[in-house]
């Protein structure tokens, strides 16, 4: 493991500003011009419920206008730092340097918490620093995860892959194990600094704060905050198998160095969650997923070949018939869909191909399971597309078993 490298002069500010209670850092570029006004505001707001707290807003960027580390002239408890991560090429990846380097920064301060905040400033508002604030602080979490509001159709990917893969291997029920927003503890922040040495391309890994605070230790607090913020993510240009590549990959990156620890674990635990959960609207724009399923059915001609050294004959059967129901009809069960990504994670561990190609084949499958969630929850409330969600999630660690056997012997395929 290795910790975040920061500039001399990122070091000089630090050790002007000494020491912090709460660091605030923002995941992308900001306008100092722009960030200090609304920092002044959030902090005016909160009132006396931080009026003994020192923060420290910092961002990747230029130094302001004023001296760096000096605190605003009507304002003593606050701070601005800039710092300069070194660049990344991909979108996920930059926003993951620059979390490490905010918790970096934080536990160089010594703050009590760092919040950490996407690059849009959407969650950049009092509401969401006092509920992050409140569950690291006063209800001592170690981590604080967002719950954001979201329609039925917002975050297929997290909510068909990224959410339950998480919480069947590492038993903590987080809705958004990869998200823009969260807080650590001062105790946690040094953990999730660090990059994984052990990554291949170790620069472009992304930051799984879940699955840091488990393996760290089982007896971290996690606990979730509900935060009515909609994030904008730059996926313009962007294929889906290169989404794919670096969320799923990465997450099967982290399993694979986390295998002794998650192979222990059995069900889920419920995490706290604080804040009051908004009511989305139910009138979310309709998809047609004909687009999906016809992706799913061309692969499923032309990567037959591909998937037959990637999943046993039963799921080869089950996707046979599937390819032979009539769209109306077409269902992907939620345990067929979890064992195949489990085969695709194996398969990733093993090489069986390349992993480009791998994740590759793995896209019109993804595309399938979407055509069929899109369809089947078009007709529920948002209420009842989130106990379907739950219903998904269990049945992923139903199937966790079978995952067991063959990550353990993986040369036996199972029925």
């Amino acid at each position: 493991m290795a910790a975040v490298e920061f500039t001399e002069e990122t070091k000089q500010q630090v050790e002007r500003i000494g020491s912090a209670d709460v660091v605030v850092g923002i995941a992308g570029a900001v306008s100092p011009e722009e960030l200090r006004p609304r920092a002044e505001r959030i902090l005016q707001e909160l009132g006396s419920a931080v009026s003994s707290l020192r923060f420290v807003f910092a961002w990747p960027g230029k130094a302001p206008a004023s001296p760096p580390g000096e605190s605003a002239a009507d304002n003593p408890a606050l701070a601005l730092l800039p710092f300069s991560p070194p660049p990344q090429a991909e979108v996920w990846a930059g926003v993951s340097a620059n979390q490490r380097a905010v918790l970096g920064l934080a536990a160089s301060l010594n703050a009590r918490v760092c919040i950490v905040l996407g690059s849009d400033l959407a969650a950049l508002d009092a509401r969401a620093i006092q509920l992050f604030a409140y569950a690291v602080l006063d209800r001592q979490c170690g981590l604080a995860m967002p719950v954001y509001l979201a329609a039925r159709y917002d975050g297929l990917l997290n909510s068909g892959i990224l959410s339950p893969l998480s919480r069947a291997l590492y038993g903590r029920r987080i809705r958004y194990p990869l998200a823009f927003d969260f807080a650590a503890s001062g105790a946690l922040c040094g953990a999730l600094s660090r990059s994984n040495l052990a990554a291949e391309n170790a620069g472009n890994a992304l930051l799984w704060p879940v699955t840091v605070a488990s393996t760290q230790n089982a007896q971290v607090q996690v606990g979730q905050v509900h935060i009515d913020v909609h994030h904008k993510v730059a996926t313009e240009g962007l294929e889906l198998s290169a989404v794919l590549g670096q969320l799923v990959g990465s997450l099967f990156h982290e399993m694979d160095v986390c295998a002794s620890h998650w192979q222990r674990i059995r069900g889920s635990q419920a995490t706290p969650v604080w804040g009051n959960a908004g009511e989305g609207s139910d009138d979310a724009q309709p998809i047609d997923p004909q687009s999906m399923l016809d992706t799913f059915l061309l692969g499923s001609r032309n990567l037959d070949e591909v998937w037959r050294l990637i999943l046993p004959p039963n799921s080869l059967l089950e996707l046979r018939r599937l390819t032979r129901l009539a769209p109306d009809q077409f269902r992907l069960p939620d345990g067929l869909w979890a064992s195949i990504v489990y085969d695709f994670a194996l398969a990733w561990r093993l090489r069986t191909l390349s992993r480009g190609h791998l994740l590759g084949a793995l896209t019109p499958l993804y595309l399938g399971w979407a055509a069929s969630w899109v369809r089947e929850v078009s007709s529920l409330s948002n209420a009842d597309a989130e106990q379907r969600l739950e219903q998904l999630a269990r049945a992923w660690e139903e199937k966790k078993p079978y995952l067991l056997s063959r990550w353990r012997w993986p040369d036996r395929f199972n029925p």
